[in-house]
């Protein structure tokens, strides 16, 4: 068992691991790169991509994951008999523990990235717009939405302005690319993916009156309710159109299609009815993302923020010494 340990915490073992790990990710980014069809469907850190579609394409992966998992417990043993070698010489210079600190920090980013990219999942693409929506026990609607362009017309900023509810507590936030809305300390993520005017109403004119209509709504034409089914927006169709229901005298259903315009109004059941406007409302295209990795992050930067901090403070304090 000693003999075990011994080899599992050889420095010669943690630069072989070290070169392995470096040899074996070039090699998987240049098979990505030449074999793309066999990766579609990987997406960020998740890892469980690979375990699920199982291929002889992807045996530097497997690698790779034992290697890393190698170079993990070779660099934890190496760290933990480094703080048992000083603690027992009598070593109490907080200083000269920096460096172990550091190794803590890099142990822990290890077991980090595994449990992101094992447990760690995105949603489908969901729209949002002004109405509430629900994304999976979190519901958000978006109130306001700010963009900006260089000269060229390149977006420069993109900002969407939204209310979360959660839990029935409900707080402003906003949104945009690079910039997601972080919930339970940054466990779950809500990613912008694009953004833009939706459509979230039709306005029709029946003969002197004017109707703002959502989809699904009814209108009376002379005594007939007529149902808005559905609206057609270019490239679909040249010119948007809404497309109209109702029940005929001998309980058909009819079927009318308005293309945007006052010429082109048509009868429905007595009454003049034309498709005028659209009323559009700011919306943003988000995803969700579930990373259970990132407390432990935050736990990461603490280790190597300390560390560092005491490996600066052991440098100057040689410097000064040597004054």
């Amino acid at each position: 068992m000693k003999k075990i340990y011994h080899i599992f915490k050889s420095q010669k073992v943690g630069i072989l691991t070290g070169f392995t790990v470096t040899g074996l990710l070039i090699i998987g980014s240049l098979i990505m790169s030449f074999y793309p069809r066999q990766y579609a469907g990987l997406s960020g850190e998740d890892i469980s991509f690979f375990f699920n579609h199982r291929k002889p394409i992807h045996i530097w992966f497997y690698l790779l994951f034992l290697a890393c998992i190698l170079y993990g417990i070779n660099t934890f043993l190496c760290t933990l008999d480094s703080i048992i070698r000083k603690a027992k010489g009598g070593v109490k210079k907080i200083t000269l523990y920096g460096a172990s600190v550091v190794h803590i920090g890099f142990v822990i980013t290890l077991v980090a990235h595994l449990i992101g990219g094992l447990y760690s999942s995105t949603e489908p693409p969901v729209t949002v717009a002004d109405e509430w929506t629900d994304l999976g026990g979190v519901e958000m609607k978006v109130t306001d939405l700010k963009t900006s362009s260089y000269p060229n017309g390149m977006p420069k900023i993109i900002e969407a302005f939204v209310t979360v509810r959660k839990g029935g507590i409900e707080f402003s936030d906003t949104i945009g690319y690079n910039k997601p809305v972080l919930l339970q300390h940054g466990i779950l993520e809500i990613l912008m993916q694009d953004y833009g005017w939706i459509s979230s109403s039709v306005i029709l004119k029946i003969d002197n009156r004017t109707c703002n209509l959502k989809i699904n709504d009814t209108f009376n034409a002379n005594g007939t309710q007529v149902r808005v089914v559905d609206l057609y927006m270019p490239p679909q169709y040249r010119y948007p159109v809404v497309q109209l229901t109702s029940s005929a005298e001998n309980n058909e259903t009819q079927q009318t299609f308005l293309t945007i315009g006052e010429n082109n109004a048509k009868d429905i059941h007595g009454a003049k009815v034309a498709f005028a406007d659209i009323n559009s409302v700011p919306g943003v295209l988000v995803s969700i993302k579930n990373n259970p990795s990132i407390p432990l992050t935050f736990v990461t930067i603490f280790f190597f923020s300390i560390g560092m901090i005491l490996v600066i403070l052991r440098i100057i304090g040689r410097t000064v010494s040597n004054y």
